[in-house]
């Protein structure tokens, strides 16, 4: 597969240094921290080669015993929050500052098999109960429920199941499968799985819609990672997923449960291993199971990793749960400058004055007005239909949003208004004129 990406690659080069202007397109690696870095590249070809790197963590603490199965981390409601994977149906959000609980949000209505990711758009949470270490899972899916109905404690959950297009055996092979997986992120109209396998210890990418239903998987592409995928953390506006998981022998069936993780940034579209792909490992004695990864500002990164305990050959093993940070600057920085990241980007900030805004009337006909303080005047906002799928987006420079008949006909939609990473979202419904 790797072959046929860059030769896909290296066509689009050829294409392109033929179109335009005349003037010529120089395809290679154009990430200066490579070791293959070619300074005169203008096209990135995906091929960029880095040195071994050995990344440091720093320990925030211990995570609350009711978090030992902590299987997902998110950054949602200006706090990260994480889910156990099984015999739980609560959210809890951590404090960043000392691993401590700050908060519970318990979902009475839904229960997990294996629930082992949580992504998100700017409407829903999207529970992914599809941990199959065994393969032989027949009901694979993913709860989709709406951020505002989790707040409100009204619970609106909608189920997308799926299977994957390329499997035909279901016999059980416990940690002997290709067919597990713990990570995904969530486009503008689909959903990317990040497969843990256990049997070629690569990951590869399968998509399907987002939308409620059941639907095949289908695949993608692969890539070598050498080691068992188990989250992913997805930064759209800056091209950006990392990818966290950790050692594993397939030969010896048997772990090292050291960490690494993957970055993958400066991809076209959504194929996400056409850019480069940079792996970080931790060092050799950083042992746990790692489960989780998230970021509020694509510098400082959070993970979180189960509780791990057994006996190898008369000796004891005992992993607590916990809760680690890194820093990730000397690695992104340089390529996150260009979206005008900064290095100072590190607080959690608090926006409070964006519960100021109101929206009028509703419902609604052709014009929403706007009623906010004038310093919140030029946020982004997005209005999206039920279905998740985005039907407007721009800045709010006037005190009103004009609604065109044809993207939006008459119908339930959610206005979304963004300040930085905190978003307010305002259910409408549009009358025929």
């Amino acid at each position: 597969m790797k072959f046929y990406i860059h030769t896909a690659l290296v066509f689009f080069c050829l294409l392109v240094a033929t179109m335009g202007s005349g003037k010529a397109q120089v395809c290679g690696c154009t990430d200066s921290l490579a070791i293959n870095y070619n300074a005169v590249a203008t096209v990135n070809d995906g091929s960029c080669e880095y040195a071994s790197t050995i990344i440091e963590t720093s320990e925030i603490g211990l995570l609350d015993s009711l978090l030992d199965g902590s299987s997902t981390l998110f950054f949602w409601n200006n706090g990260y929050w994480t889910f156990n994977d099984h015999n739980d149906n609560c959210l809890y959000q951590i404090d960043s500052t000392n691993a401590t609980i700050k908060e519970t949000l318990c979902i009475n209505s839904i229960s997990s098999h294996d629930m082992e990711e949580i992504s998100q758009d700017s409407l829903y949470l999207y529970f992914g109960d599809m941990g199959n270490n065994r393969g032989n899972r027949h009901d694979l899916h993913i709860l989709r429920i709406s951020k505002e109905s989790i707040l409100n404690q009204t619970f609106a959950i909608d189920t997308i199941a799926f299977s994957y297009e390329d499997q035909t055996d279901f016999t059980a092979q416990p940690q002997a499968t290709d067919f597990d997986c713990e990570a995904f992120v969530v486009t503008d109209d689909s959903i990317y799985l990040f497969t843990k396998q256990w049997a070629s210890t690569q990951t590869t990418i399968y998509s399907l819609p987002k939308t409620p239903g059941t639907h095949i998987a289908q695949r993608r592409e692969t890539y070598n990672v050498n080691g068992l995928i188990t989250g992913a953390t997805y930064m759209p506006e800056y091209q950006l997923i990392v990818l966290c998981g950790y050692s594993y022998s397939s030969r010896v069936k048997a772990s090292s449960l050291r960490p690494f993780i993957v970055l993958l940034y400066d991809y076209k579209d959504h194929r996400f291993f056409s850019g480069n792909k940079r792996r970080l490992n931790f060092k050799a004695t950083a042992k746990s199971q790692v489960e989780a990864i998230a970021t509020h500002n694509g510098l400082d990164y959070y993970i979180t990793n189960e509780h791990f305990e057994t006996t190898v050959m008369g000796i004891h093993v005992n992993l607590p749960a916990k809760f680690q940070r890194m820093d990730l600057r000397d690695y992104l920085l340089p390529y996150l400058s260009q979206f005008g990241v900064s290095d100072h980007q590190t607080v959690i900030q608090d926006f409070k004055p964006i519960d100021e805004i109101r929206i009028y009337p509703n419902p609604v006909s052709n014009l929403i007005y706007i009623d906010c303080p004038k310093h919140l005047s030029g946020m982004k906002y997005e209005i999206f239909n039920l279905n998740g799928q985005k039907v407007a987006e721009g800045a709010l420079r006037e005190r009103f949003i004009s609604l065109d008949d044809r993207s939006m006909p008459a119908g339930e939609y959610v206005l979304v208004i963004r300040k930085n990473k905190v978003i307010k979202t305002f259910p409408f419904i549009k009358q025929e004129n």
